[in-house]
């Protein structure tokens, strides 16, 4: 699958615990990893929003559901879309896979803050716009978020 949405990882040593296991944390930053590629994909990124439009995505709340382990070297999928994309809050949702198998989701709440006033702010809405496109709605062919 070549999908702007979708990212490849390894797991190496430093994401187990000693039984190589990966350790529930790490699954966290796989998924930053995940959203970040979706970003790139939509044309922005962090250091961008920051820069051009005075705005940050701060982490506001995480879900995450493991519903099975991975292990050492173990080939996964994560797969991300947004399910909801309003002015100020951005909810990602990504499933983590070892081929067919669901080993997590994990949901993050993001909210956009003012990068003087630390305050809530809104997103550019070109980038709002772009985000959209990675709703799951409209990877699915639905109206867009």
């Amino acid at each position: 699958m070549n999908d702007a949405t979708v990212l490849y990882y390894k797991v190496c040593y430093a994401d187990t615990d000693a039984g190589g296991v990966v350790y529930h944390a790490r699954y966290i930053e796989m998924v930053e990893r995940s959203r970040n590629r979706v970003m790139y994909a939509a044309g922005y990124s962090f250091a961008e929003l920051a820069q051009a439009h005075q705005v940050m995505l701060i982490v506001h709340k995480v879900q995450a559901n493991y519903l099975a382990p991975a292990f050492l070297e173990d080939d996964l999928s994560l797969s991300s879309h947004l399910s909801a994309c309003r002015p100020s809050r951005t909810v990602w949702e990504t499933e983590v896979r070892r081929g067919e198998i669901l080993l997590a989701t994990i949901s993050m709440e993001m909210v956009a803050l003012d990068t003087v006033t630390r305050r809530l702010a809104r997103m550019p809405e070109a980038f709002l716009t772009a985000l959209r496109s990675f709703s799951k709605e409209a990877k699915d062919g639905s109206a867009a978020l």
